[in-house]
């Protein structure tokens, strides 16, 4: 019997209080998805959000075609970083779902996944948390 459990990425997560975070996550396979205007203005309402909800000052961020950083900074030491990307991650990817069904698009189809025989899911980000890091000296929060 295979190991699934050694087979996955370790990464490891540094959520340390007191230091500026840096998050990168992408889209499904590295799918240029944020190209559209719209898509972008929502998912950053729902980031403003989710700073909003999760107590995290947004210092920076970058929407490239198919990932994002962020750059956020907690204000307070209860850091919950996978709910908050949870916050918006979630409902943005349900959004985008009802807006391709409703316009019967073609990537609908490339972003819903067989995951086993008989259930199916639709992925608008890539699987897992992305990258994130902690950030403390003034040369890597400028860079």
């Amino acid at each position: 019997m295979v190991d699934m459990e050694s087979h996955r990425k370790k990464l490891k997560r540094g959520h340390e209080p007191g230091h500026f975070h840096e998050l990168t996550f992408s889209c499904y396979r590295r799918k240029p998805l944020l190209t559209n205007y719209a898509w972008r203005r929502e998912l950053a309402g729902l980031i403003d959000a989710a700073c909003v909800e999760a107590e995290f000052d947004l210092n920076a961020f970058v929407f490239m075609p198919e990932h994002i950083h962020l750059l956020i900074y907690p204000k307070t030491d209860m850091l919950r970083i996978g709910r908050f990307l949870a916050r918006f991650k979630q409902p943005f990817s349900r959004h985008v779902r009802e807006i391709l069904v409703a316009n019967h698009s073609r990537l609908l189809a490339d972003l819903t996944i067989r995951e086993r025989p008989g259930k199916t899911c639709f992925r608008f980000w890539q699987e897992g948390g992305g990258f994130d890091r902690n950030l403390y000296n003034p040369e890597a929060i400028e860079a």
